[in-house]
């Protein structure tokens, strides 16, 4: 009867732990950033496109200046023409739908897509994680360079309690190897985010995570822009054609 008793104890848990992250702390309800606009001063610019979730959108930063769209547009130091097509909340299917057919008009020469931890809440299957992310990159322009920001480390954020924060690092494990498997077969640039900022963001909560104890702060973006930036440069450096030259 103790054994049996123990996966429904578990269920009741998290249950009650889900409706406490819901009803957690929020962040001020306010207008979406304008990310869009020149970076960088005129000349031939880049034209920099991102798609994604709230994390693109740069939910939990206190400006445009200091989200991740525009940090790493301005440590390029070169001109860029941004553009942020991300909506707050989408997971891989929604940018499918709604964000990748706006692409073709902006003529990108890097495109880059931040989504995955509103599928690691909503609990979309790996199978149609999978197939939904494969659908995103198949409809990438083609001389555009791709780079794939991984699900973040989902176990970081202090909103959740344990032990769902621990599943949701799990779950967040699973599909950011999913995103990896992706970006190799497509021969994208894949950025480990989880990797290379969850250690440090869980290390000191309250200054890398934004006062709803869930999204990056300022000081978690720019973790976040460093982890990109190191990805980035060296891809873009190493591109045969000048991207954006004749722009």
């Amino acid at each position: 009867m103790g054994v049996a008793a123990v996966p429904v104890a578990l269920a009741v848990v998290l249950a009650v732990e889900v409706q406490l992250a819901r009803n957690g702390p929020e962040l001020p309800d306010g207008r979406p950033f304008d990310h869009d606009g020149r970076v960088g001063g005129s000349g031939p610019a880049l034209r920099m496109v991102w798609l994604g979730d709230s994390t693109a959108a740069g939910v939990g930063a206190t400006t445009a200046g200091t989200a991740i769209p525009r940090r790493v547009a301005v440590a390029l130091d070169r001109p860029v023409d941004l553009t942020s097509l991300a909506v707050s909340g989408d997971r891989v299917a929604d940018v499918v739908r709604d964000q990748v057919d706006r692409l073709a008009a902006l003529e990108p020469d890097v495109v880059l897509v931040s989504v995955g931890a509103n599928d690691v809440a909503h609990l979309t299957s790996r199978r149609s994680f999978r197939s939904a992310y494969e659908q995103l990159v198949a409809a990438m322009p083609a001389d555009a360079l791709l780079v794939l920001l991984g699900v973040p480390d989902m176990g970081a954020p202090p909103r959740f309690a344990q032990p769902l924060r621990a599943i949701a690092g799990l779950r967040g494990r699973q599909l950011d190897g999913v995103v990896r498997s992706v970006a190799r077969e497509a021969g994208a640039v894949h950025v480990d985010i989880a990797g290379t900022t969850g250690p440090v963001m869980r290390s000191d909560p309250d200054r890398y995570f934004a006062p709803d104890r869930y999204h990056p702060s300022d000081d978690g973006y720019a973790l976040w822009a460093d982890a990109v930036l190191d990805e980035l440069e060296p891809a873009l450096a190493t591109r045969k054609e000048v991207v954006g030259a004749d722009r």
